[in-house]
């Protein structure tokens, strides 16, 4: 569990919950030109597959419950991802960031803002950057990049880079608890690819080859393959159940608890949102990363918030990819802390428990 980040994470998961409205799904597409969508001289950002998960129905949502953002970037490679997320994230607070860079960083070997980098420092800029959208309570989902066609400009002499990528990025995955599209295995692998096409038939009916494109960007039917196997990755599995609250419950004696939950049976949520009311109103409404404060069947989360002596109540709900599940129900608890405690802790000069919020 992740501790050292807390005081960070409450803050900017507070104000994604308050920022964003929980009723609209937000899925946030970033990356290059590939995700961008401009393939020839007429850009169009509904070319990409961002625009294809949305418009075209994939995704089964109407405009008012979802919103699909496409900030693909043309040239970027992953140090201005890195730099560029940031912006990014603040001023489109998403449940889902959908991350697909790297084919610049492989394929264009040096430029005047970018000299060359390690294969491990590509890695951790993608790694960053999905980090930074889980401090801000949202899903990283991490993609692998396309195959080059051999017919490009730079030919196929980086194929092994881009496994590589794939591998990297799969693995980072796994290690994390965060979805994994492997569009490396579905547009153009080596083998027949999904419509049983061999690796050249894909590349001449799936990728671009009109000037002044060097063959590095799919065309529509490419990009229609690339938006299926998000959706497919997105909607394997479906909105978590309610999950059960555990304690705190009747009469507690610490100012302090310790949340706990049982998950949602089969398990499904990759966040979970907690909150806490008082006497007044909401107390504490935050997102936490399961992968963070779960193990097996339950969940345990401590020191999150000081509650004032009285009645309360609390609830949580999963969230994933592919939505916001329900409410558990409320589960009443009561704070009775004797002020004496307090006190001997002032005359001791410990007044670690008088903490009334997070730095």
């Amino acid at each position: 569990m992740r501790w050292s980040v807390l005081a960070a994470t409450l803050l900017l998961s507070v104000v994604f919950a308050v920022t964003h409205a929980e009723a609209q799904f937000r899925y946030l597409c970033f990356g290059d030109s590939i995700t961008l969508g401009n393939y020839d001289d007429d850009y169009d950002p509904d070319l990409g597959y961002p625009g294809r998960l949305e418009f075209g129905s994939r995704l089964n949502c109407p405009a008012a419950n979802c919103e699909v953002i496409n900030k693909g970037k043309s040239g970027e490679k992953t140090p201005g991802g890195l730099t560029r997320i940031d912006n990014v994230l603040n001023n489109f607070p998403s449940h889902v960031l959908l991350l697909m860079e790297g084919t610049n960083d492989i394929f264009v070997e040096y430029d005047k803002d970018y000299p060359p980098w390690s294969f491990e420092t590509m890695v951790f800029n993608l790694e960053e950057m999905a980090r930074k959208a889980e401090d801000r309570g949202t899903d990283a989902v991490h993609a692998s990049i396309i195959w080059f066609h051999p017919g490009g400009t730079h030919g196929t002499s980086k194929d092994g880079e881009v496994e590589d990528l794939r591998d990297a990025m799969a693995g980072a995955a796994s290690a994390n608890g965060r979805y994994f599209v492997d569009i490396w295995k579905v547009l153009c692998p080596t083998g027949l690819d999904v419509h049983g096409h061999t690796q050249a038939q894909c590349f001449n009916q799936h990728y671009a080859d009109a000037p002044p494109d060097d063959r590095g960007h799919p065309v529509g039917s490419g990009y229609d393959m690339m938006a299926d196997e998000f959706f497919n990755v997105i909607t394997s599995v479906p909105v978590p159940g309610a999950p059960s609250t555990v304690s705190p419950k009747d009469t507690i004696n610490t100012a302090t608890p310790t949340f706990r939950w049982n998950r949602e049976s089969p398990v499904r949520a990759t966040w979970y949102r907690l909150q806490v009311e008082d006497s007044v109103g909401t107390v504490l409404d935050i997102w936490l990363k399961a992968a963070d404060y779960c193990g097996g069947s339950s969940c345990s989360a401590s020191s999150l918030v000081t509650l004032a002596n009285g009645s309360h109540r609390w609830r949580v709900r999963g969230r994933n990819p592919k939505g916001t599940g329900n409410w558990s129900s409320y589960r009443w608890f009561t704070v009775s802390v004797s002020a004496a405690i307090f006190q001997d802790g002032f005359e001791s000069g410990n007044t670690s428990a008088w903490a009334s919020s997070l730095p």
